[in-house]
């Protein structure tokens, strides 16, 4: 959870990959969105590890965190990106040469989109967290994860620092791009 914008170096490269049918915002924002749980249950948990629950298992990637993406990407998007583009009039909303403050012309690949980077998420974390509800509301109890050393911060290193990498290389490259 510390390093949820890290998740969107798993879907660029998708994502520029097929840029000319796949959603930048849907594909960005749903390998971010399970996360917005953790920040909702911690304060009740106690602890961020354990605050994860249906958005972190796969029954929540394919219902609730694509909603919620969707609901992101046709509502509050293009009217945001609208009101910073009168304000600014710079190219930020220029990603690889697309403008990603447009709402996705397509349900179907909105939906595609949205769900690469929430399955993204959920499956990524599975090699990065101890706690991981992935059959959610089944088996809640188990730890499964594929933690490769057994030890988070070592495991989250070896997964962060090449996904950190990535990222800034992808923005530093393309963003404000034509």
């Amino acid at each position: 959870m510390p390093l949820t914008p890290f998740h969107l170096a798993s879907v660029w490269p998708l994502w520029l990959k097929g840029k000319r049918k796949l959603h930048f915002v849907c594909i960005s924002l749903g390998s971010a969105i399970p996360d917005i749980e953790v920040l909702l249950l911690s304060p009740f948990t106690g602890e961020r590890e354990y605050a994860r629950g249906l958005m972190h298992s796969y029954l929540g990637a394919f219902t609730i965190d694509v909603m919620i993406t969707l609901v992101v990407a046709y509502l509050l998007v293009p009217p945001l990106g609208r009101w910073l583009r009168s304000r600014k009039g710079e190219d930020w909303h220029i990603f690889a040469g697309v403008d990603i403050a447009r709402p996705p012309r397509d349900l179907g690949w909105a939906v595609v989109s949205a769900l690469i980077g929430t399955v993204s998420h959920v499956t990524l974390d599975v090699f990065t967290h101890v706690y991981n509800p992935i059959l959610f509301p089944y088996y809640t109890n188990q730890n499964i994860n594929l933690l490769i050393f057994g030890d988070t911060i070592w495991t989250q290193l070896v997964f962060y620092v090449p996904l950190g990498i990535i990222m800034f290389y992808m923005l530093f490259k393309y963003w404000a791009k034509k």
